[in-house]
């Protein structure tokens, strides 16, 4: 049973606030976009999504159905049910206006951390979003033998979905990436659905 549905416009944040149990389908609308998502506790912000305790207890960057995302005290945040994509990145945090100065010598351009922000605000959380903390869901990021990290464009179809499941109260906040600078979102930014559901019985 649907409870909520929320579109993310092209370049903007929206949240959702996920009872435990309930599943959290995150739709790539046109394809080949990427979305930046940070999750915390709902009892205790000072809990939240970890990329780097989730890659520590997994032993793995490369996450798969059945395993779960972390929380900074090791504690499952969210397992994921379903994945069309199954490549996502959990290394580099999110995008923010000194990556585009710092990168591309641009000011002002829209980021992640922006529209994660405005997410926030949006849903009336009251969380501190850090940049460092997001999960880049869908990102086709790669690390070579030698240790770079590469961007490749994120191809997969219109209607992909991410199925997670919430294992306790959680404040979820999600970006529909803004980059076009790079190949991630495949130069072309676009709009992603929330859709919150109760678990069949």
């Amino acid at each position: 049973m649907i409870v909520s549905e929320v579109v993310i416009p092209a370049q903007e944040g929206r949240g959702v606030r996920l009872a435990a149990g309930q599943l959290l389908d995150l739709v790539d609308l046109e394809g080949s976009q990427v979305a930046d998502l940070v999750a915390y506790d709902a009892a205790d912000t000072a809990e939240y999504l970890s990329p780097a305790h989730t890659a520590a207890v997994n032993t793995s960057v490369l996450l798969k159905v059945g395993q779960s995302l972390y929380s900074n005290h090791r504690n499952p945040l969210l397992t994921i049910l379903r994945d069309d994509v199954g490549r996502h990145d959990i290394v580099v945090p999110c995008c923010d206006r000194e990556r585009y100065l710092y990168s591309y010598g641009v000011e002002d351009h829209r980021s992640c951390l922006d529209n994660l922000l405005q997410a926030r605000d949006l849903l009336g959380a009251d969380v501190t979003v850090r940049g460092e903390n997001a999960w880049n869901v869908f990102m086709h990021n790669q690390v070579t033998a030698e240790g770079e990290v590469v961007t490749y464009p994120a191809l997969q179809p219109a209607g992909s979905t991410i199925t997670l499941r919430a294992e306790r109260d959680l404040v979820v906040l999600v970006s529909a990436c803004p980059q076009d600078l790079s190949p991630c979102n495949n130069w072309d930014p676009t709009s992603m659905r929330l859709v919150v559901r109760e678990e069949a019985a």
